[in-house]
């Protein structure tokens, strides 16, 4: 009979491997609910800084027509559950990958705000891109034309790039772009 003892260090090893892998995927699903809850309180900030007089917010699916990359559209409600406004999530491609963006247009039409959510663009002139000197050029205009950083399309609402970090503020502008023809296709089906 063959001896075993050559395989015993690996049979150890798989077993510890095992074990490992089973805690780990205990923990994890130990920790689903929290890490949920973490994440949706964040949102919430989020959501809350942009519309600080709202008593609660409603997720809604999203509507025909709506652009591919519009990741979720939330209803900002006061307290007798009016509606405030639209809070809209797109994601674009920028310099160092999906730069996230969480747009806030009021049932007006005017875009109250814009907040860049977390990224990997490049610390310094990429990230720029989340300071209020560049998401302030939104704020009050109209969500009836979309934005372009190239202002020789007089249809189009002109911005201010950052400079040196145009990628990352195209992908902002494409996000806020996105998030507009959500709402315009969200008040085409009335909500």
């Amino acid at each position: 009979m063959p001896s075993l003892k050559p395989f015993l260090p690996a049979v150890i090893l798989c077993a510890i491997c095992l074990v490992t892998t089973g805690l780990l995927s205990l923990t994890f699903e130990l920790t689903r609910a929290e890490r949920m809850r973490q994440s949706e309180i964040a949102a919430n900030a989020n959501r809350f800084a942009l519309f600080p007089d709202a008593s609660g917010f409603t997720t809604l699916s999203l509507p025909d027509g709506a652009p591919d990359d519009l990741g979720e559209i939330t209803r900002a409600e006061g307290d007798n559950g009016q509606a405030l406004g639209y809070l809209f999530v797109a994601s674009k491609r920028g310099y160092g990958g999906q730069v996230p963006a969480m747009v806030a247009i009021d049932t007006e039409g005017a875009l109250v705000g814009v907040r860049v959510l977390t990224n990997s663009e490049t610390p310094g002139l990429g990230k720029k891109v989340e300071q209020a000197a560049f998401t302030g050029q939104f704020v009050g205009k109209l969500a009836d034309t979309l934005f372009a950083l190239d202002t020789s399309n007089s249809q189009l609402q002109p911005l201010d790039a950052i400079s040196g970090a145009t990628i990352s503020s195209r992908a902002v502008m494409e996000a806020v772009n996105a998030a507009i023809e959500g709402y315009l296709a969200l008040d085409k089906e009335g909500q």
